[in-house]
């Protein structure tokens, strides 16, 4: 029954260590690997079982920023219903509907405020929403007149603008739904049971999870933003210089010889900027030299906060073991990591800011 149970995974705890391991979720969170570790779920960041995928999926974006992947019933009912899910949300709590697979980077395009079809391609086409489901949407334009576009047509159908909500937990399935929860129950090991009063009591079976995460009130997972700018490395480009979630070669991203799900390659020189969210926090993240490092370089990996240096690794080498890098962010206009040394390229696992 217990390897039944029990699926590979890391688990990041509060002090933002990566623990890797065999998972069971019975009545708390327990990792089998060196050491052994028993853990409630308020003492995690995130158990990750599968690697996620980045893409919006086809279904619905729900005003607290909740999705739920599959089919859905008309849009004009009072209430939406997803067909095996045993879901049944109230029209008015849904702010999107997703037609074909949505990068971020093209989700941020749409226009605030505003009703209407985000296109292939970015543009938006605005009007009034007459109807929509999941085969279709018919939009009403003041100059253009009534437009209806086939699922195909359309990445996604905006109807209210989304406001994500004060949650404890993000749970994540393989379909690409997320579901903010208040709470998480585990149970006997098979399944977790999600608290919120939209779906208050859903269960989903443990083979079905790809992580349960602190909300983004909490944790912010840094690699699924776009930075707002690269400096490159000398002698280089942006391509060559910064790769998310995959190395600078297009291949598998790893932490020396380990594979990871998230985080960032960079090369030595290269500065990479984003512009984080108001208020204080820490930063956390996994570094570790890339094993094409040359010989008897060492690299340090550095993160600035408005220009100031906030937080600095001891210098790394080819084949040294990953080290945590922790630091106190002050709320900043601008934060930036860099890797400072001669030659060669590092990486960023499981990048991300702690609010307070």
């Amino acid at each position: 029954m217990l390897a039944m149970c029990a699926h590979a995974g890391t688990v990041i705890t509060a002090d933002g260590v990566m623990h890797e391991g065999e998972i069971t979720l019975e009545h708390g969170i327990t990792v089998r690997g060196s050491p052994t570790l028993k853990l409630t779920l308020a003492a995690i960041l995130r158990a990750r079982f599968a690697a996620p995928n980045q893409q919006l999926q086809p279904g619905v974006l729900l005003v607290n920023g909740g999705r739920i992947a599959g089919a859905f019933s008309p849009l004009n009912d009072a209430v939406v219903k997803f067909g095996a899910k045993r879901i049944a949300i109230p029209a008015k709590e849904i702010a999107w509907a997703i037609y074909r697979p949505l990068p971020p980077a093209l989700a941020v395009q749409a226009p605030r405020g505003k009703t209407g079809a985000l296109l292939p391609g970015g543009d938006f086409f605005e009007g009034t929403v007459r109807s929509a489901d999941a085969a279709s949407a018919k939009i009403l334009n003041p100059i253009f007149g009534p437009r209806t576009f086939a699922a195909g047509e359309i990445h996604a159908l905006v109807l209210r603008d989304f406001l994500p909500q004060a949650a404890a937990f993000d749970v994540v399935t393989r379909d690409g739904s997320v579901y903010p929860a208040l709470d998480v129950i585990l149970g006997d090991g098979t399944d977790v049971t999600v608290r919120h009063p939209l779906y208050n009591g859903l269960r989903i079976p443990v083979s079905d999870l790809v992580e349960i995460r602190a909300s983004a009130s909490r944790m912010v997972p840094m690699d699924g933003f776009k930075p707002t700018r690269i400096d490159p490395a000398p002698n280089g480009d942006a391509a060559t210089s910064f790769a998310a979630n995959r190395s600078l070669g297009g291949g598998e991203l790893k932490l020396g010889i380990s594979p990871v799900a998230a985080g960032f390659e960079c090369a030595t020189g290269a500065a990479v900027w984003w512009k984080p969210a108001p208020g204080p926090g820490t930063f956390s993240a996994t570094v570790a030299a890339g094993m094409e490092t040359p010989a008897g370089q060492k690299l340090t990996f550095s993160v600035y906060a408005d220009g100031k240096l906030a937080g600095r690794s001891a210098p790394l080498g080819a084949g040294d073991p990953p080290a945590l890098l922790r630091c106190m962010v002050p709320g900043a206009e601008s934060l930036v990591l860099r890797i400072e040394g001669a030659a060669g390229r590092g990486t960023w696992a499981e990048p991300m800011l702690l609010r307070r």
